[in-house]
């Protein structure tokens, strides 16, 4: 009899320390998920990618001339990534007035398809990175439009056309040395050896986020578990 209850004691301990193990497996494998769901949300989002040279200083940033009347500004870059969704320009205020309006289009070269259009406008300049307080009042304008598949490696075209600003209600465009990329702008028919300030935006996943995410969580979770270990 004491036999067999010392049997069924070490029967239960054992399958206590089988439970035990099983449950540390369970939660390091919905840990491991956790952060690996984790680091998928945190890689998936906009990416910015400058045309111009990113290097040097906003202070030696130069300008276009007034766009007013009928002023037209036309950028071209080449996309480096997939997943092409907006572009971020930024201009100033000619004036204190409020800006007129400037019709904007961004089309695929080639095939001449519009993928985005809109207006720049007073309303455009009502978000936090435009510094309307600041004398110059200038600062940065988005254009957004739906995520373009297939995007790397194709040539586009962004159309600034004035609509009869006057010269009290007009912009001009930041301009600076190109980046290393593919790019040409022309201001009202004439080419310059300079690119607008402009960043173009991606929507997409990003590998190399995600993998240098899963790394340092990896070090935080090997440093923790070194320092429980050390003052244990």
């Amino acid at each position: 009899m004491e036999v067999d209850l010392r049997k069924l004691i070490m029967l239960v301990n054992y399958q206590n320390r089988k439970v035990k193990v099983n449950m540390k497996k369970i939660k390091g494998i919905g840990l491991i998920l956790f952060v690996v769901i984790l680091a998928v949300i945190y890689s998936y989002g906009n990416w910015p990618r400058a045309i111009y040279d990113t290097s040097i200083g906003s202070s030696t940033y130069e300008t276009t001339e007034t766009l007013n009347n009928k002023s037209s500004v036309e950028q071209k870059f080449r996309c480096e990534d997939e997943g092409f969704s907006g572009v971020t320009i930024k201009l100033t205020k000619q004036g204190n007035n409020a800006i007129g309006d400037y019709q904007w289009v961004i089309e695929d070269v080639k095939s001449e398809k519009v993928i985005g259009k809109g207006v720049i406008n007073e309303k455009s300049t009502e978000n936090a990175d435009f510094e309307s307080s600041n004398i110059q009042k200038q600062g940065i304008v988005e254009l957004d439009f739906p995520r373009v598949e297939n995007s790397k490696g194709r040539e586009y075209a962004l159309k600034i056309n004035a609509l009869e600003v006057e010269d009290n209600h007009a912009i001009a465009i930041f301009i600076t040395e190109k980046g290393e990329g593919e790019s040409s702008l022309i201001v009202n028919g004439q080419e310059i050896e300079k690119a607008s300030v402009i960043k173009l935006e991606y929507r997409r996943f990003n590998v190399e986020t995600f993998v240098v995410f899963l790394a340092i969580v990896a070090y935080l979770l090997l440093f923790v578990k070194f320092m429980y270990k050390l003052f244990r």
